[in-house]
């Protein structure tokens, strides 16, 4: 217990770097290890916490270059199907959810990871495809951030204005996704490690800024997101067996 509580710490702290130096990447690093180490349920809501933090300290420092109108055409649609996603979860057992948010990490790792240029979010409709599958990921598994991501890019936006921007989008998402799947249950034990992690992994994030280059820190999101979301799939088949 003690080696994966430590193990919490480590990949919720690279996570932390990665959305401090991208602006995007935490629980697509975080939500894996951490829906496997303190299960599903507290698991996506110390993930929604901790991203509530980050999308704040990221917004406190490129606020400026935020495109308000972008963020809350991508918002209402996300937005909208919370509460539809929060009930899917009812109906589901641990197990299968384990399952479902690791293939949902690994699609997301996929989209990511593939670069490709995408017509089908393209004007109005790309903003309302991107922010209802983010709104749909971010309940299962924590993990909003590729359809998105994958929107500003398709957008040609420059890095500070995509992180701003999605920024502006995932604080107000995060928020609701919390309050409509309600309070964590009493035992937050992993969550102390994980909050531990998050503290480092900023402050670490912060020294090593000016050092570290942006395709390094998309590299490491990218591996450390598919193992853990391949650890996830691996872990939910094993438990319903």
């Amino acid at each position: 217990m003690e080696a994966l509580s430590a193990l919490v710490l480590l990949v919720v702290a690279v996570g932390a770097v990665c959305q401090v130096l991208s602006g995007v990447g935490f629980a697509l690093v975080a939500s894996p290890l951490l829906v496997l180490a303190i299960g599903h349920d507290r698991g996506v809501r110390t993930v929604l916490a901790l991203s509530i933090v980050l999308n704040a300290v990221v917004l406190l420092r490129s606020f400026r270059h935020v495109r308000p109108a972008e963020a809350l055409r991508l918002l209402v649609p996300a937005a909208l199907l919370v509460v539809p996603a929060a009930l899917l979860l009812d109906a589901v057992r641990p197990a299968a959810l384990a399952v479902v948010a690791g293939v949902v990490i690994l699609l997301a790792t996929a989209l990511v990871a593939g670069g490709r240029a995408l017509p089908f979010l393209d004007g109005a409709r790309g903003a309302v495809l991107a922010g209802a599958l983010s709104g749909v990921f971010t309940v299962l598994a924590g993990a909003g951030g590729p359809p998105v991501a994958l929107f500003a890019a398709q957008r040609r936006w420059t890095p500070v204005v995509a992180s701003a921007t999605l920024q502006a989008f995932a604080l107000p998402l995060n928020l609701l996704t919390l309050l409509v799947l309600g309070p964590s249950p009493a035992d937050l034990s992993g969550a102390g490690w994980a909050a531990a992690g998050l503290v480092i992994g900023t402050i670490a994030a912060m020294l090593v800024a000016p050092r570290v280059s942006g395709a390094a820190v998309r590299r490491v999101t990218l591996v450390v997101a598919a193992l853990g979301g391949a650890g996830l799939v691996v872990a939910g088949i094993a438990g319903a067996a």
